[in-house]
Protein backbone atom coordinates (compact mmCIF):
# COMPACT_ATOMS: atom_id res chain seq x y z
CA UNK A 1 0.00 0.00 0.00
CA UNK A 2 1.23 3.21 -0.93
CA UNK A 3 1.74 6.28 1.58
CA UNK A 4 -0.04 8.79 0.66
CA UNK A 5 2.69 12.14 0.10
CA UNK A 6 1.00 14.89 2.47
CA UNK A 7 2.80 18.50 0.83
CA UNK A 8 2.14 21.70 3.18
CA UNK A 9 1.33 24.36 0.86
CA UNK A 10 0.89 27.09 3.07
CA UNK A 11 0.58 28.36 6.76
CA UNK A 12 -1.13 31.02 7.27
CA UNK A 13 -1.20 33.25 10.08
CA UNK A 14 -4.76 35.31 10.41
CA UNK A 15 -4.62 38.36 13.10
CA UNK A 16 -7.22 40.30 13.95
CA UNK A 17 -7.64 43.75 15.82
CA UNK A 18 -8.33 42.10 19.15
CA UNK A 19 -5.04 40.53 19.05
CA UNK A 20 -5.97 37.25 18.38
CA UNK A 21 -4.05 35.05 16.38
CA UNK A 22 -5.01 32.00 14.33
CA UNK A 23 -3.90 29.71 11.61
CA UNK A 24 -5.43 28.46 7.91
CA UNK A 25 -3.88 25.35 6.89
CA UNK A 26 -3.92 24.54 3.08
CA UNK A 27 -2.13 21.31 2.30
CA UNK A 28 -2.52 18.60 -0.24
CA UNK A 29 -2.20 14.78 0.00
CA UNK A 30 -2.73 12.81 -3.53
CA UNK A 31 -4.45 15.95 -5.05
CA UNK A 32 -6.85 16.73 -2.76
CA UNK A 33 -6.89 19.91 -1.14
CA UNK A 34 -7.07 20.34 2.63
CA UNK A 35 -8.25 23.38 4.06
CA UNK A 36 -8.55 23.38 8.02
CA UNK A 37 -10.16 26.17 8.71
CA UNK A 38 -10.05 29.01 11.54
CA UNK A 39 -11.53 29.01 14.79
CA UNK A 40 -13.74 31.50 14.09
CA UNK A 41 -15.27 32.08 10.52
CA UNK A 42 -17.23 34.58 11.09
CA UNK A 43 -16.71 38.41 9.64
CA UNK A 44 -13.29 39.00 10.64
CA UNK A 45 -11.88 36.22 9.45
CA UNK A 46 -14.26 35.50 6.37
CA UNK A 47 -12.42 38.32 4.12
CA UNK A 48 -9.08 36.94 4.56
CA UNK A 49 -9.92 33.49 4.34
CA UNK A 50 -12.00 34.21 1.30
CA UNK A 51 -8.88 35.83 -0.16
CA UNK A 52 -6.59 32.29 0.28
CA UNK A 53 -9.76 30.65 -1.50
CA UNK A 54 -9.84 32.52 -4.08
CA UNK A 55 -5.81 31.64 -5.21
CA UNK A 56 -6.86 28.20 -4.51
CA UNK A 57 -10.08 28.42 -6.86
CA UNK A 58 -7.35 29.65 -9.78
CA UNK A 59 -5.53 26.53 -9.12
CA UNK A 60 -8.92 25.22 -10.54
CA UNK A 61 -8.59 21.58 -8.14
CA UNK A 62 -10.46 18.40 -8.76
CA UNK A 63 -11.18 18.38 -4.92
CA UNK A 64 -11.19 20.29 -2.10
CA UNK A 65 -11.46 19.06 1.64
CA UNK A 66 -12.91 21.59 4.12
CA UNK A 67 -11.94 20.45 7.70
CA UNK A 68 -13.73 22.04 10.67
CA UNK A 69 -11.98 20.41 13.25
CA UNK A 70 -10.97 23.46 14.80
CA UNK A 71 -13.78 25.79 13.98
CA UNK A 72 -15.57 26.29 17.01
CA UNK A 73 -18.01 28.88 15.93
CA UNK A 74 -19.53 29.86 11.91
CA UNK A 75 -21.22 32.99 11.42
CA UNK A 76 -23.34 34.24 8.57
CA UNK A 77 -20.04 35.69 6.58
CA UNK A 78 -18.12 32.42 6.75
CA UNK A 79 -20.99 30.41 5.63
CA UNK A 80 -21.49 33.20 2.54
CA UNK A 81 -17.54 32.31 2.22
CA UNK A 82 -17.85 28.62 2.03
CA UNK A 83 -21.61 28.40 -0.01
CA UNK A 84 -19.53 31.13 -2.41
CA UNK A 85 -16.30 29.02 -3.18
CA UNK A 86 -18.30 26.00 -3.75
CA UNK A 87 -20.43 26.58 -5.90
CA UNK A 88 -17.56 27.96 -8.33
CA UNK A 89 -15.63 25.02 -7.58
CA UNK A 90 -18.40 22.52 -8.68
CA UNK A 91 -18.91 24.46 -11.40
CA UNK A 92 -15.53 24.32 -12.62
CA UNK A 93 -15.87 20.47 -12.37
CA UNK A 94 -14.51 19.93 -8.63
CA UNK A 95 -16.04 18.36 -5.72
CA UNK A 96 -15.94 20.02 -2.40
CA UNK A 97 -16.48 17.81 1.28
CA UNK A 98 -16.96 18.97 4.53
CA UNK A 99 -15.77 17.10 7.53
CA UNK A 100 -15.25 17.25 11.43
CA UNK A 101 -17.89 19.88 12.00
CA UNK A 102 -18.68 19.93 16.08
CA UNK A 103 -22.00 20.00 17.43
CA UNK A 104 -22.06 23.78 17.70
CA UNK A 105 -21.43 24.03 13.89
CA UNK A 106 -23.23 21.37 12.76
CA UNK A 107 -25.99 23.56 14.25
CA UNK A 108 -25.58 26.28 12.43
CA UNK A 109 -25.32 23.68 9.15
CA UNK A 110 -28.61 22.34 9.78
CA UNK A 111 -30.73 25.64 10.70
CA UNK A 112 -29.16 27.64 7.00
CA UNK A 113 -30.10 23.91 5.52
CA UNK A 114 -26.90 24.19 4.42
CA UNK A 115 -26.69 19.98 5.43
CA UNK A 116 -28.66 19.43 2.42
CA UNK A 117 -26.09 21.51 0.15
CA UNK A 118 -23.16 20.37 1.27
CA UNK A 119 -21.79 16.47 1.42
CA UNK A 120 -20.45 16.13 5.00
CA UNK A 121 -18.38 13.88 6.82
CA UNK A 122 -17.66 12.99 10.63
CA UNK A 123 -14.28 13.01 10.58
CA UNK A 124 -11.29 14.09 7.67
CA UNK A 125 -10.50 9.96 6.93
CA UNK A 126 -14.37 9.76 5.70
CA UNK A 127 -14.41 12.83 3.65
CA UNK A 128 -10.72 12.32 2.48
CA UNK A 129 -12.11 8.58 1.10
CA UNK A 130 -14.95 9.59 -0.65
CA UNK A 131 -13.41 12.33 -2.51
CA UNK A 132 -10.28 9.60 -3.26
CA UNK A 133 -13.03 7.15 -5.01
CA UNK A 134 -14.47 10.15 -6.82
CA UNK A 135 -11.38 11.29 -8.23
Amino acid sequence: MDVPQITLIREIDLWYRNGNGMVLDISTTNDIITISLVRRFDSESAPVVENELKKIIEQHPACVLFDFSRTEYIASAGLRVLLSTTRTLMKAGGRVALSSLSPQVRQVFEIAGFTKIFTVFGSRDEAFQYLQKKQ
